[in-house]
């Protein structure tokens, strides 16, 4: 009875937040019931399974917490709960194996105790209201099957009245995936009885009413800001407002433990009738989250209840209160797939998007690269850019016939709201420009594909120089001069001094050599030249090239970001940095790549060991920062160790090792 009597305690704070007193001893205690059930449990006890609610008594629309534990058992299986499913939705909550090892040593003898448990978790939402029992649930262990005992829970309906109103309501109720929608919990009060404007709330402020909810922890396939920083700016300084779920503050002393915390949500007034049908001007208070579906399927979203004392009379200038539960149903959400037939030109983008394009050079010849350019911006209720594709050029018969494109799918940057595809091409004749290009996207309010185009850009293409052996060093001149200078007297008439006279043959060593050596700086010319060009072509070799000079730029990015308060996005910053290095350096795709990924690739360089784990360990920190699994990373050390790690893991992926 211990371990359910520590379970019942902590677990009912938890969920009926109005409990108070108590809850320090009652935690000793369990604490202590465990341990002895512990050091009683042992490997050749015979195994057993035993389970625990939260509460035994709860109001429709909430959830308990109910714990299985298998004993004397080192390898079980998870227990069976097809008849919980019957009166339950049934939600896993994971699972811990406790299990100990101990030695002991007296008058020099050593024996050794093996202690097994192993303890499953789950949340149960009763399907019906009334006094219910949670099903025996089994477990087969060495092929026996053990069964729990039956727990009582008395689920309490909700009332019919019109003191307090609660609601959940969808901006959307069918959504793409990326595409976000907004969900509004909407509680509303009825006036206090003495006071039409004065804030119903202000009275409760030394028990404020509970909200639970459960869209307020991330719901799998749906994305969500982080809760901390949706909730902090609503923290209630003075006490009047809604507590919601465990969200908790610091207590200013040790005994008292976590506090849970008010929260001001939005106000506002609106007129219903009541159940006689005079019309209420509630006060009516709002809390909404933005969420972005990953995946399709269909979402159940509620239900959502507020439970709590409020004012319902006044009596001999005193106010009444009334203790009441009120459960908002829950709504489904259902995430679509983009409907096919699907255009060709179709990049994956779902919702409002810009598109444009450029090109640079503008003025070459035949046959030189050109970077084309093509940049989709998204707008501010559009799907994801990690969706939009590269399109397709092949496609457009114009720039295939005018073009050779080097480059076919180009790997995108995304930067901010705005991703950028680079294409490597070469015009194939003169006089050509680059046409409009289309692109299409998906418009989920019509349930249309639609095109957005870019504007034609002009070209100055002229036709490819050729190379005359006149224009080599060393060739010989094309036209010379016949003046041959000559002696009036005659030549060498009159010459005495035998020093002005010379010897004028040819000597055809030294003129061989000359001409051998300017014939070979001529062809090491063109081999330097016919090099570049075929590596400006090869665009594994011009990322490779580029990689540490984008990595400084986006770490530039990211200390600009840093200094305007943007923390969060300083990081992500430096994460598209680290990553973008490594998929320039080795021609990889960025978009998904994980830190798994990046370990693999850095295992087949030459980049040391100190290094790599380093640039492992700062993009864990980083995306345990983005979801929550740690704690928050400091940019500024984040951005400096970012920079380190370019300057040491460059010259080892520039080598191509």
């Amino acid at each position: 009875m211990g371990m359910t009597a520590h379970r019942e305690t902590h677990r009912g704070n938890a969920t009926h937040p109005h409990r108070q007193g108590g809850w320090v001893g009652a935690w000793l205690l369990g604490f202590v019931a465990v341990c002895l059930f512990a050091a009683s449990a042992s490997a050749e006890d015979a195994p057993e399974i035993r389970v625990a609610a939260s509460a035994e008594e709860i109001f429709i629309g909430e959830a308990i917490d109910y714990q299985v534990e298998i004993r004397n058992s080192k390898n079980p299986m998870a227990p069976d709960l097809t008849a919980l499913k019957k009166l339950f939705d049934v939600v896993a909550q994971g699972d811990e194996s406790h299990n100990q090892s101990s030695t002991f040593i007296v008058n020099g003898r050593v024996s050794q105790q093996n202690i097994f448990s192993h303890v499953y978790l789950y949340r149960l939402t009763p399907k019906e209201s009334g006094s219910l029992m949670i099903p025996a649930v089994t477990a087969t262990i060495d092929g026996k099957t053990l069964t729990s005992r039956p727990l009582s829970l008395r689920v309490v309906p909700a009332e019919v009245q019109d003191l307090v109103l609660v609601e959940i309501e969808p901006s959307q109720t069918q959504v793409y995936p990326t595409q976000p929608f907004d969900l509004t919990l909407r509680v509303l009060v009825r006036p206090l009885p003495n006071s039409e404007d004065a804030n119903p709330l202000q009275p409760l402020r030394q028990q404020p009413p509970h909200l639970q909810v459960n869209w307020v922890d991330p719901i799998p396939g749906l994305s969500t800001d982080d809760k901390a920083h949706w909730l902090q700016p609503l923290l209630a300084r003075d006490g009047v407002g809604f507590t919601l779920n465990d969200v908790s503050t610091r207590s200013g002393s040790f005994f008292d433990g976590p506090k849970l915390a008010a929260l001001k949500l939005a106000h506002s007034r609106q007129t219903r009738d009541g159940l006689d049908g005079d019309p209420i001007r509630y006060h009516v208070y709002e809390l909404t989250r933005t969420m972005t579906p990953e995946k399709t399927g269909v979402y159940e979203l509620g239900p959502a209840t507020v439970k709590g004392a409020f004012v319902s009379g006044v009596e001999k200038d005193e106010l009444i209160g009334r203790r009441l539960v009120a459960i908002a149903p829950a709504v489904s959400i259902e995430v679509k797939e983009v409907p096919l037939p699907r255009p060709p030109t179709y990049c994956g983008g779902i919702g409002e998007y810009q598109i444009s394009a450029s090109a640079n050079p503008t003025k070459l010849r035949v046959g030189d690269p050109l970077t084309l350019t093509i940049e989709l911006e998204r707008g501010t209720k559009s799907g994801s850019l990690e969706l939009v594709s590269a399109p397709d050029l092949e496609s457009v018969p114009q720039l295939a016939a005018d073009f050779e494109l080097i480059d076919k799918n180009p790997t995108g940057r995304i930067e901010g709201s705005i991703k950028r595809f680079a294409y490597a091409m070469r015009p194939k004749r003169p006089g050509v420009s680059l046409p409009a290009l289309s692109v299409s996207t998906f418009d989920p309010g019509t349930a249309m594909f639609t095109e957005i185009n870019t504007s034609p850009i002009p070209l100055d293409v002229s036709e490819a120089s050729r190379i005359t052996s006149g224009d080599l060093i060393g060739s010989s001149p094309t036209s010379s001069t016949a003046d041959i200078k000559t002696r009036t007297e005659g030549i060498f008439q009159n010459i005495t001094d035998p020093s002005g006279l010379r010897d004028e043959r040819i000597s055809l060593a030294t003129w061989g050599g000359a001409a051998a050596i300017a014939w070979c700086l001529a062809g090491g010319l063109m081999l330097a030249v016919t090099i570049h060009r075929r590596r400006s072509s090869d665009s594994a070799w011009v990322r490779r090239q580029q990689g540490r000079r984008e990595a400084n730029r986006r770490l530039s990015l990211a200390r600009a970001t840093l200094s305007g308060g943007q923390s969060q996005e300083a990081l992500r910053e430096v994460r598209a940095a680290l990553i973008g290095l490594i998929a320039d350096m080795q021609n990889r795709v960025a978009d998904g790549l994980t830190t798994a990924d990046v370990a693999a690739a850095l295992d087949a360089t030459t980049v040391p060991v100190e290094s790599r784990d380093a640039l492992l360990k700062l993009l864990e920190s980083i995306e345990s920062a983005e979801y929550g699994g740690g704690s928050a990373a400091d940019p500024s050390q984040a951005i400096e160790s970012a920079q380190s790690l370019v300057a040491k893991i460059a010259p080892h992926l520039e080598r191509g090792a």
